[in-house]
């Protein structure tokens, strides 16, 4: 089929999470597509998107955030006479500005938050409670799909913890504590000194721990490796330094801390068979939660607020967040009661609108976020309570295939195409 799909999307956690599983369900379904990601700018990208997503087997064409302001303002780029806007992160705005240049109609993906109602074609949504919400506040049934929860689709666990633990050279009788920082790079620079302290701290109380990070696909071990070295952040939030060291024989990289932790570091190879061998995991909010979630994984979700002048902010907020002097006291005011007035950081526990894994916000110490871990890892009956509530709450597989027959239905019905008509669930 010659049609142009635009995919529009922002940071590290989207790409990951939505628009991978649907880009390889659309490349399956829909091969003579043209597909193209349009970036867009967003105050949490990590500067890598564009060429991560550009090494994706699919053979996506990709646009920068400022090509994709270069065509708004100006449009540049030859497109078919058919196609779709797919927003998949980001701004909204952004989906309407692409819609409205490509005369192609807009879908949107959101677990939540809907904008521009009158100019989009269809909300694609994660969940019926979300529908029930949507539908009472006036939105027409005939705008509204469930597809599911594409963070599901992402996530595809053919795997057997045991043997991964095995392959990747960690023991199946000793406890595993996952250290995830994430990707943006504000996080990187915190909170990777603070967990390699909790770690520190872990290791006296439990010194059979056995400790991994995750390396996100947007980080490159170079970054990784400045952050280590680097002290003027450590003191922020108590954390600690050391150094990364490549073991040759079994090609894999260590951090070595400055108190002798010894911690492994495992790549974007293994983003998700990784995480699946851990008892335990230490996060911050985002992206994380959800595949951890998905995946069966107790953790406990970290927010320090030591330092709430580095958080970056969406919008007309975030821009004044940048002036000098007046943006840093403003967010000292204005973040930690953004921060009091979310019951939930984590994702799963926002889904359930319940706590089912724990949670710490504010100023925190990495002795007292490996207290709460220790006991998590001495307690397998909590952690087992965990791991079925987490389960059952994300959902199910499926959402990717569902947009995909979205997508084929649009087309359709707005450029009268041969393909059938399919609809998802109103």
């Amino acid at each position: 089929m010659q049609a142009d799909i635009i995919l529009v999307s922002n940071g590290p956690g989207e790409l990951a999470a939505w628009v991978r599983p649907v880009v390889r369900q659309l490349r399956r379904d829909l091969p003579e597509a043209r597909l193209i990601l349009a970036l867009v700018p967003c105050p949490y990208a990590s500067g890598n998107e564009a060429k991560t997503a550009a090494g994706w087997p699919e053979g996506l064409i990709v646009w920068t955030p400022r090509e994709t302001l270069a065509f708004l303002l100006k449009p540049h780029f030859p497109l078919s006479s058919q196609g779709i806007v797919l927003f998949l992160g980001g701004d909204q705005f952004f989906g309407l500005g692409l819609s409205r240049r490509s005369g192609f109609p807009l879908l949107v993906y959101t677990e939540g938050f809907v904008r521009w109602i009158p100019w989009t074609s269809r909300f694609l949504l994660s969940d019926l409670h979300l529908h029930a919400s949507l539908r009472s506040r006036g939105i027409p049934a005939s705008k509204l799909s469930v597809v599911g929860n594409l963070m599901v689709d992402a996530i595809q666990p053919q795997f057997d913890p045991a043997r991964v633990r095995e392959r990747l050279d960690v023991r199946t009788d000793c406890p595993v504590l996952s250290l995830l920082p994430g990707s943006k790079p504000f996080k990187l620079k915190y909170l990777t000194p603070m967990f390699l302290r909790v770690a520190e701290e872990i290791e006296k109380e439990k010194p059979d721990t056995q400790f991994v990070l995750h390396r996100s696909p947007f980080t490159p071990i170079e970054q990784l490796e400045q952050i280590v070295k680097e002290e003027k952040y450590r003191s922020i939030t108590g954390g600690t330094g050391g150094r990364i060291e490549f073991d040759e024989e079994k090609n894999f990289f260590w951090i070595v801390t400055d108190g002798g932790t010894r911690i492994r570091v495992i790549g974007p190879e293994d983003q998700y068979s990784g995480m699946a061998i851990a008892d335990l995991a230490l996060t911050v909010p985002g992206t994380n939660t959800a595949e951890l979630a998905i995946l069966g994984i107790p953790m406990l979700v970290v927010l320090p607020l030591n330092k709430p002048e580095e958080i970056p902010l969406d919008g007309l907020i975030g821009r004044i967040g940048e002036l000098p002097f007046l943006g840093a006291r403003l967010k000292r005011w204005m973040i930690p009661r953004l921060a009091g007035s979310m019951p939930f950081v984590a994702l799963p526990n926002q889904r359930a609108k319940r706590t089912i894994t724990p949670e710490s916000v504010g100023v925190l110490d990495p002795q007292s976020i490996a207290k709460s871990a220790i006991a998590l890892l001495e307690d397998p009956e909590q952690r087992r309570r965990i791991k079925l509530d987490l389960l059952q709450v994300m959902g199910h597989h499926g959402a990717a295939g569902a947009i995909s027959e979205a997508i084929k239905d649009q087309l359709a019905i707005r450029f009268s195409d041969k393909l059938p008509a399919t609809r998802g669930r109103e």
